[in-house]
């Protein structure tokens, strides 16, 4: 008997119910592409969706429609003249709560910028106004920018930086009034993994007859559990159901982990925003304090915050009000970091005086790409309605297009890229966007077949490279003797030196008030080390600058990086980048905190042929929907548009984790500039089920 394909047999049974449909009994996965099952909506989602529909309506009645006040002619800007009338509304209404929805490619951050001028204008001590941002990157850049508009260096003394740093600095200052050790460490996700790794040894969790859960795994429930103010037990019910056999086990884990941190003086990025938000709520001397240090609050991409961040900020603008927030409901995409999409859309209610204004004015794509986007967002149930519009009427509709298998659609996208580079576009400006990492497995094989450069967001970063970590881990012994963790990552580079004999080494440290004793241990052949580690680590803090204490224990490392990495010449570069970092910086505090906070920024990894010419173009883009957020192209490609790919078959049953699919497509979709094409194959196949229907989210335009 001849044996058929599975290409074959899928090919025939995609051709014989293409008119028809399939019989009843088919599974959901081969079904017509006009068939998609709604997820079920208990009561809570109905009576949530009736207060946002409320929320909805009264959106017209709270907008700001004229200027609060009349511009003074004495203004060194011309406000009127620069900015849009939404944007003149959003950057000169500064009394009271106000919320910006600034839609896609809308000039959202020329706003805040110009908004940061008006209020120093007004007289306003930058020293009064707080910039609060996603990475300490943005906000430097609003600053310089505010500057250089009123060519005052006023503007670089207004506090601005990261949720995380500001309550760093908070804590900091505070330290006393908090009864916190002002030399505390801020630990990374790595870190917290590793410490976590620790607890689970000593409490004998990794020998148990089942597989417990990973490291990682761990640090990220606990990490859940806690931004999104929830129980350990109740997240595990909601998102981790498989590990419900473990929630007694991990309950301990997760007490130990927080002793361990509080005995060491460490902190993890969640400790930084909680313990300040507790002890807002708690401590009232605290809570004065920090009121009294700012007048005005401005917050970017607040669709972003988590409940915690949302507490601070409303806790912080508590006494004079005067919030603003600024950020797009449609491009909530991060609800797996804890980001809570209901800050923004409530945010009306509770500040129940606040006004609101919808920047719509695109100025980043043509009106054709607008339209297609519009209608994407008509369909969501969750969300303030928006149209976005551009003054650029001409341009093409997206490109969508159906194709056999994914080695088609590869092909496809590859040509299309080529036209456009023999059109005049450049690669760089050029860029695949999708899902998942595994939706560009063929597209990637394309570009190596035809010698194409392409670069794909990821790698190590920097922060998280072996060698880089090992030397920070020596600084921050510099500033906190009790660091545990750093120093078992140090002195398991010692020969000789095992966990047994480093958690004595860390007691006796404790002991001993933070001082560095052998405590027997002199006649061991490891003792010769120990000592040299001792001596570097009090020749370092006896230097002036960050800088030279970073070269003097660069000088005691590099020797054991030479035994423990073969590479270690190709390894020594960072080492002197960090150096450069370090001249930057007057305290060792602030050099470590800016670097466990906001590190040098994520490198792209470059899984590339040698470039098509001698002229070295510069590659194109391949990235997840979500590391591309923030980012444009002129020319913008998402493949694998298949129902259960994008959206994600792990979306369907819940409304929320559904319509942020629909989000995050809408963000790949306004990434371009000029052009949008969107593909599918006929077929997809992973290890447990064929997807063939197109995504429901471009099902009305997909070829029948």
């Amino acid at each position: 008997m001849e044996r058929i394909s599975r290409d074959d047999l899928i090919r025939s049974f995609l051709n014989f119910y293409a008119d028809t449909g399939p019989p009843e009994n088919t599974p959901p996965a081969f079904r017509h592409a006009a068939y998609y099952a709604e997820p079920e909506m208990d009561s809570e989602m109905k009576a949530r969706l009736r207060r946002f529909e409320k929320l909805r309506q009264e959106v017209d009645a709270r907008s700001l429609e004229s200027l609060p006040e009349p511009l003074s002619p004495e203004l060194k800007l011309d406000y009127a003249d620069e900015l849009n009338p939404r944007q003149l509304l959003a950057a000169t209404t500064t009394e009271g709560p106000l919320l910006v929805l600034a839609g896609a490619g809308s000039g959202k951050t020329r706003t805040l910028i110009y908004r940061l001028s008006y209020l120093l204008e007004k007289g306003v001590a930058p020293e009064r106004i707080l910039l609060l941002t996603f990475t300490r990157k943005a906000s430097a850049e609003m600053l310089l920018r505010a500057r250089l508009l009123l060519q005052s260096e006023r503007a670089e003394k207004v506090m601005g930086g990261t949720f995380h740093s500001v309550a760093s600095h908070l804590l900091r200052r505070y330290a006393k009034l908090l009864d916190l050790d002002p030399h505390f460490s801020i630990i990374d996700t790595v870190d917290s993994e590793d410490i976590i790794d620790l607890i689970r040894q000593e409490l004998k969790f990794d020998k148990k007859s089942r597989a417990f859960p990973k490291k990682s795994r761990i640090q990220e429930l606990i990490s859940r559990s806690r931004n999104c103010q929830m129980a350990l037990a109740d997240v595990i019910a909601r998102d981790y159901t498989g590990l419900e056999d473990y929630l007694e086990e991990l309950q301990t884990l997760e007490t130990v982990y927080h002793e361990y941190k509080r005995r060491h003086s460490l902190l993890d990025y969640d400790d930084l925003l909680i313990q300040v938000d507790q002890q807002l709520r708690a401590n009232p001397t605290f809570k004065r304090s920090v009121q009294n240090l700012f007048d005005y609050v401005m917050v970017d991409e607040y669709q972003d915050t988590n409940l915690v961040q949302k507490s601070f900020a409303d806790q912080l603008c508590e006494r004079h009000k005067n919030l603003m927030v600024v950020g797009d409901d449609a491009q909530s995409i991060y609800g797996f970091r804890g980001a809570e999409l209901e800050n923004i859309l409530l945010f009306p209610e509770s500040w129940p005086t606040c006004k609101i204004v919808r920047l719509e004015q695109n100025y980043r794509s043509t009106q054709p790409l607008l339209d297609f986007s519009n209608d994407l967002l008509k369909q969501a149930r969750l969300g303030y309605p928006k149209k976005l519009f551009s003054l650029r009427t001409a341009g093409v509709a997206p490109v969508i297009c159906r194709h056999y298998s994914a080695e088609d659609e590869a092909i496809w996208v590859v040509d299309r890229v080529l036209e456009l580079r023999e059109q005049g576009l450049e690669l760089k400006d050029m860029a695949v966007l999708y899902r998942s990492g595994f939706h560009s497995g063929f597209i990637q094989t394309e570009l190596l077949r035809r010698s194409i450069p392409y670069v794909v967001y990821g790698g190590i970063r920097f922060i998280e490279r072996r060698h880089v970590k090992d030397l920070v881990a020596l600084a921050r012994l510099l500033l906190n003797p009790y660091d545990a963790i750093a120093w078992h990552r140090i002195l398991k580079l010692i020969p000789g030196v095992g966990q047994v004999t480093a958690r004595k080494i860390i007691e006796g440290i404790r002991t001993h008030q933070g001082q560095f004793v052998l405590n027997g241990m002199s006649q061991k052949k490891f003792a010769p080390a120990l000592l040299e580690l001792q001596a570097s680590l009090e020749q370092g803090r006896q230097q002036l600058s960050v800088a030279e204490q970073l070269g003097t224990l660069q000088n005691y490392y590099t020797p054991l990086l030479k035994q423990v990495e073969s590479d270690w010449k190709t390894r020594t570069p960072d080492l002197d980048i960090l150096l450069q970092l370090a001249q930057k910086y007057k305290k060792l505090e602030t050099f470590l905190s800016d670097f466990a906070l906001d590190p040098p920024s994520q490198k792209y990894q470059d899984g590339t042929t040698p470039m098509i010419d001698e002229r070295e173009e510069r590659p194109l883009v391949l990235s997840t929907v979500h590391s591309a957020k923030g980012l444009e192209w002129s020319a913008v490609f998402v493949p694998h548009l298949l129902d259960g790919l994008l959206p994600s078959a792990r979306s369907l049953k819940r409304l929320d984790e559904l319509e942020e699919e629909r989000r995050l497509f809408y963000v790949a979709c306004t990434r371009a500039k000029e052009y949008l094409y969107l593909s599918y194959p006929a077929w997809h196949q992973n290890y447990d089920a064929v997807f063939t229907q197109v995504s429901r989210f471009i099902q009305v335009y997909a070829e029948p």
